[in-house]
């Protein structure tokens, strides 16, 4: 690999990565033809390589003509039969595999997946009755909290319109009592 001075030699444990993404023209030296594989990535070099493998996928996907690009941004949805023509055609660009050990090989791939998706989903459903249980208990303990909160606010109002009542007696007494005391005795 002679395009960087210092690219990751064969027993490197990221030189099988480097040489796919270099030799897919995704990596970008710097201006003195060094790679800094040491060194740490900023965000933008991240954005940049990001942003490249991104057109890089793209290209193949419109390429191979397997999958329509949405419009606007959306989501891509493949089919089972898309994602094989996917797989196996990124396998056999990168030179992974032969034709004869791609077809063997990319039907268990597919399904290795599949079962694996299964098996999430199955352990995800299963938490999903926990957490909807969980939820019908804390929703029902919330409801008898309010119906009690409700009767204390029930008794607070009924005891403020008997003082209220009061304190109008009282007022009126207070009243009675000072015009009463005013009137002279004959």
């Amino acid at each position: 690999m002679g395009a960087f001075e210092d690219a990751p030699k064969a027993t490197h444990w990221a030189y099988d990565n480097f040489t796919l993404l270099y030799n897919a023209g995704l990596l970008k030296g710097y201006p003195d033809g060094t790679f800094k594989g040491e060194r740490y990535a900023t965000r933008y070099e991240m954005v940049e390589l990001t942003a490249r493998v991104l057109k890089y996928l793209e290209a193949e996907i419109a390429e191979t003509g397997v999958v329509a690009l949405p419009e606007n941004g959306g989501r891509v949805a493949l089919t089972e039969e898309q994602a094989k023509a996917l797989i196996a055609q990124a396998l056999a660009d990168a030179n992974y595999v032969t034709a004869a050990e791609l077809d063997a090989e990319i039907g268990s791939v597919y399904d290795a997946l599949r079962s694996l998706e299964q098996e999430f989903k199955a352990e995800l459903d299963a938490r999903g009755d926990v957490n909807i249980s969980l939820l019908e208990s804390r929703i029902t303990a919330l409801e008898a909290a309010v119906e009690e909160q409700g009767a204390r606010i029930d008794a607070v109002e009924q005891q403020t319109k008997s003082n209220k009542t009061l304190s109008i007696v009282g007022i009126i007494l207070g009243v009675a009592g000072i015009v009463f005391g005013f009137v002279p005795a004959n």
